[in-house]
């Protein structure tokens, strides 16, 4: 039960949000697929504990009592009690606690030989997945990445595109992009996370721009750079590269989230199946949740 499982403390109502859109699509994506002969997978590269409070903040990860009403069942909880039920679960986390609730939750539940559990990068481990799953041809997976800070590496998209074979929820950190660049328009050292994240350093090119002032008193032109990587262009260009890794098939829409008005992550959908007749179904739904949802 969600009681007895490790409660992180981070987050706020758009987790709850953003947990909701993703249940939707998995509720649309098992009705659909179930009419067919796929084995189907869901694969949480980042499935934290299972459980969440909304109290805190994003950074502190604590064990305690909390209101079970002030409890949000996590990513992983939700999928194990979709119904009908995916034929296999993969949950990924890094971190020794977390891994050991998640146990904990698998062994408890009616599922729990469908399950499994793996400690280390989700980079690497979603790799492996993809290898595996581009050599079954009767397997689909729904992959879903809610990474804490900058974790996904460029490579794991197009692994993921790749694969032909998953539909990929992503929750990206467009805030924390638009944080490595300064006030005076200048790059902090850590954007090279931003160049892994991104898969080159051509996003450097797109989120600062020349500003065109004129003339000067001394006959020079006045051309000073400004920040333009806010979270709506920054998530838009990111959306662009998206589609540059999976042959235009992603949603239209996006989901902002944030705590209260700031816009931190753009949670986006991206299918790897290049089917017309596959893709169509699955943008369809994607959009219309991102939508209304």
């Amino acid at each position: 039960s969600i009681g007895e499982m490790r409660v992180q403390s981070f987050g706020g109502s758009h987790t709850e949000r953003k947990l909701d859109v993703v249940e939707q699509y998995l509720k649309a994506y098992v009705t659909v697929m179930k009419r067919q002969s796929f084995g189907l997978h869901y694969v949480d590269g980042f499935a934290g504990s299972g459980a969440s409070s909304a109290a805190g903040s994003e950074d502190t990860l604590e064990i305690g009592l909390f209101d079970t009403r002030e409890i949000v069942a996590g990513s992983p909880v939700r999928a194990l009690n979709i119904a009908p039920p995916f034929d296999r679960y993969l949950f990924i986390d890094s971190d020794v606690a977390n891994i050991a609730s998640l146990k904990s939750l698998i062994d408890q539940h009616a599922l729990a030989g469908r399950a499994s559990v793996k400690s280390g990068d989700a980079n690497i481990e979603i790799g492996a997945f993809c290898d595996w799953i581009t050599n079954k041809p009767s397997a689909r997976a729904v992959v879903f990445l809610d990474p804490f800070g900058l974790a996904v590496k460029w490579e794991t998209i197009q692994k993921l595109a790749a694969t032909q074979r998953v539909d990929l929820w992503y929750l990206v950190p467009v805030h924390g992009m638009s944080r490595q660049i300064k006030g005076n328009v200048t790059f902090l050292p850590s954007a090279s996370r931003i160049d892994e994240l991104w898969g080159s350093a051509k996003w450097r090119d797109m989120a600062v721009r020349k500003i065109d002032l004129g003339h000067d008193l001394f006959g020079g032109i006045d051309e000073r750079l400004a920040k333009i990587a806010k979270a709506k262009p920054v998530s838009e260009m990111f959306r662009d590269q998206l589609k540059s890794a999976f042959g235009g098939r992603v949603a239209d829409h996006y989901r902002p989230l944030g705590r209260g008005r700031l816009h931190e992550f753009s949670l986006m959908f991206a299918c790897a199946n290049p089917s017309p007749k596959a893709f169509g179904i699955a943008l369809n739904i994607a959009n219309h949740i991102l939508r209304t949802a």
